[in-house]
C-alpha cells in the first residue's frame, strides 16, 4: 500500500484590500478645509476685535488728555482775562487768557503771560488743538494738544442749525462758550480705525476759572 503524501496546506489571508478611495480622499480634504477656514476665521475675528479695542482705547485716551490740558489751563488762569465771553448759543474756536500767580504787596493780581488754546487746521491735514504763548510776539512759542480734531463737532452738520442739540450751532471740533468765569469745552477727536472709517469720540466739560 502506497503511503499517502503529505498535503500541503496554503493559507490564505481573506480581508479587504487596504488604502482609501479616492471619494474617501477628496471627503477628507474637504472637512480638512473647513475646520482650517473655521479657524482662521475664529482668529481673524479675534485679532480684528483686539486691533478695534486698542484703536478704541487709544482714541479715547488721547480725547482724554487732551481734554485734561485744556481744562487744567481754564482752571488755572484768572477770569478777568478770559475771552472772548460767548456765552451760547455762540462759540469761539479759540480762548485767551492769563495763568493766575497770585496777589501782590499791594493786594493786585500778578497774572503770567498771554497764552492761547485753539482750534487751527491747515489744507490737506486734520485740525489740531493748539497752545500758544505770548501770540505774535518775538518769543512766541506753541505745542500742539492734539492732531485729530475735525472741522466740526461730533454729529453737527454746517446748516445753521444746532443737530446734535448742545445748545450751540455749526460748532467746530473744539469750541468754546464762555459765561463769566464759566466756560463750556466742548471736543471731539476723530481718527481712522484700522478698516479706515473715520471714528469720532465727543468730550464736554465745563471748567471754572479763577477770580
Amino acid at each position: 500500500m502506497t503511503p499517502l503524501a503529505p498535503r500541503r496546506c496554503s493559507l490564505r489571508t481573506a480581508g479587504r484590500k487596504t488604502g482609501f478611495t479616492l471619494v474617501e480622499i477628496v471627503i477628507a480634504m474637504t472637512i480638512l478645509t473647513l475646520v482650517v477656514i473655521n479657524i482662521s476665521m475664529v482668529t481673524e475675528g479675534g485679532s480684528r476685535a483686539a486691533r478695534a479695542g486698542a484703536f478704541h482705547s487709544k482714541l479715547e485716551d488721547e480725547a482724554d488728555l487732551t481734554l485734561d490740558r485744556i481744562s487744567l489751563a481754564l482752571m488755572s488762569s484768572s477770569a478777568a482775562s478770559v475771552y472772548p465771553q460767548t456765552p451760547a448759543p455762540a462759540y469761539t474756536s479759540e480762548v485767551n487768557y492769563s495763568i493766575s500767580l497770585g496777589v501782590g504787596a499791594g493786594g493786585e493780581m500778578i497774572s503770567g503771560d498771554l497764552e492761547r488754546i485753539q482750534w487751527t487746521r491747515k489744507p490737506g491735514v486734520p485740525g489740531r488743538v493748539m497752545w500758544i504763548e505770548n501770540p505774535g510776539l518775538a518769543n512766541e512759542r506753541h505745542v500742539v494738544w492734539s492732531n485729530w480734531v475735525p472741522a466740526v463737532y461730533q454729529d453737527e452738520i454746517l446748516n445753521g442749525n444746532d443737530d446734535n442739540g448742545n445748545g450751540i450751532a455749526d460748532e467746530t471740533g473744539l469750541a468754546f462758550d464762555i459765561d463769566g468765569p464759566e466756560v463750556n469745552i466742548h471736543l471731539t477727536v476723530e481718527r481712522l480705525d484700522p478698516n479706515g472709517v473715520p471714528t469720532p469720540t465727543q468730550r464736554r466739560v465745563n471748567v471754572t476759572c479763577r477770580n
